[in-house]
């Protein structure tokens, strides 16, 4: 963050009628320093000068056009640096660049926005990656997402190119629930029958084509926006060779948001922007049941919605409580382990209602089975602050309440990320 540490003065030479794809070269220089997340940098156009060809140029009173010297400098962090180099050293075809080590004695800034300046994804995404080859037996994919509990696994080739994903879905759905034996032992135990296993597929069949990458270099803002623009959960991490580094995800982004707030707390220094307001980022749509909805009828409204839960709400519109899959699963059913509960909500993912789960769930009503008290925001909260709950407690979706305590819309992480990549990309609350 910012330019702290090890940090070096680059010198960029070029004329004046240098150009590149079609503008002047200095102009096409400053946008990919700013793409790349840089701290900023400083156009100089010359008096007079001259270069390898001997040439003088210089500015008379009636010469207004004259190729004089362009010089752009800037002062970042020594990695940063190093990582651009290779793409601006293509672009001078004539010139020269330089680099000289400075000593920062202060930089200020004014606040930029959600992220903090020039924050890249490799500095934040997860780098020890599980993944599978392409010929893996589906069966080892699914041990590995149970086990460690990942939402995504990976497919790379021999030589760690990104492939595609294994979600939970694809592989409850096209796996024939080709579950290990102490899993399928569990389901069967509240009256869920389990299909015969599909032991000839590999990872390669079920997979995902999804190829949203990203690569290590660029900055989070310009992550958090391609994700929300997609509405994706995370992106592979790649190198220009396309081999697997790293996965970003939104929980990654969100966390780091909140990070730097920390650390603008302790430091008095401001890293990032925050003050759009909770209302500004809800979604006024709220997935809710009443206290005695069937739960029958509860569970289909946690099928259609996107975060998989529901607000419990009572007769004047009040937060009464909240209905995840594993209150459906814990509380509708029999105790069973937590592999098999992930399982289930795999398969509540895929919007398969399995049989024995329904006939658990016979007879009883939300107010049964949901958790409260539940975690609320105000609607003129600072999003800033909704964030920090929802990071701190892992909440997926929280209810927004006015004055009166009645719940007006919720904010889900999808929305949060939407919130904050557009005040990244314009410096201003989203």
């Amino acid at each position: 963050m910012g330019i702290d540490g090890n940090t070096q003065q680059l010198w960029i030479f070029v004329g004046e009628k240098d150009r590149w794809q079609g503008k002047p070269l200095y102009l096409a220089i400053l946008e990919v320093l700013q793409r790349r997340g840089c701290s900023g940098a400083t156009v100089f156009r010359g008096l007079a000068g001259f270069g390898a060809n001997s040439l003088i140029h210089t500015v008379l009173l009636l010469e207004l056009s004259t190729d004089l010297p362009i010089v752009i400098t800037l002062v970042d962090r020594q990695d940063r640096l190093r990582r651009i180099l290779p793409e601006i050293s293509d672009m001078v075809q004539e010139g020269m660049i330089t680099l000289t080590p400075v000593e920062v004695v202060k930089y200020t800034h004014r606040i930029p926005g959600a992220f903090p300046p020039g924050l890249t994804v490799g500095e934040v995404m997860t780098h020890e990656v599980i993944k599978v080859l392409p010929e893996a037996p589906v069966a080892e994919a699914l041990k590995q997402v149970l086990a460690r509990r990942l939402a995504a696994l990976p497919v790379v080739d021999a030589e760690g190119r990104m492939l595609g994903w294994i979600t939970e879905e694809d592989l409850l759905a096209r796996a024939g629930h080709d579950l290990p034996a102490a899993v399928a032992s569990d389901l069967s135990a509240i009256g869920i029958p389990v299909p015969a296993p599909a032991s000839s597929l590999k990872a390669a069949d079920i997979m995902g084509g999804n190829l949203d990458t990203i690569q290590a270099e660029s900055t989070v803002s310009e992550a958090a926006a391609r994700m929300a623009e997609g509405h994706l959960k995370r992106l592979a991490v790649v190198d220009p060779e396309g081999h697997l580094v790293g996965i970003i995800s939104r929980s990654d982004i969100l966390k780091t948001v909140v990070d730097a707030l920390d650390q603008a707390t302790a430091a008095a220094r401001p890293l990032v922007s925050l003050t759009a307001t909770v209302k500004e980022a809800m979604q006024p749509d709220i997935p809710s049941v009443a206290l005695k909805t069937p739960l029958p009828e509860a569970l289909d409204s946690l099928l259609v919605s996107p975060s998989r839960e529901v607000i419990v709400l009572d007769a004047v519109g009040s937060v009464a409580g909240i209905i995840t899959e594993s209150d459906i699963l814990q509380r509708a059913g029999k105790t069973v382990k937590p592999e098999a509960l992930r399982a289930l909500g795999a398969w509540l993912k895929g919007g398969q209602v399995a049989h024995g789960l329904a006939l658990s769930a016979k007879g009883k009503v939300a107010e049964q089975v949901m958790s409260h008290p539940v975690v609320t925001v105000q609607e003129d909260a600072a999003v800033s602050e909704a964030l920090r709950v929802m990071i701190e407690r892992r909440i997926k979706l929280l209810p927004v309440v006015n004055a009166e305590g009645k719940c007006v819309g919720t904010l889900s992480r999808p929305a949060l990320l939407a919130a904050l990549a557009k005040t990244g990309e314009t410096g201003t609350p989203g």
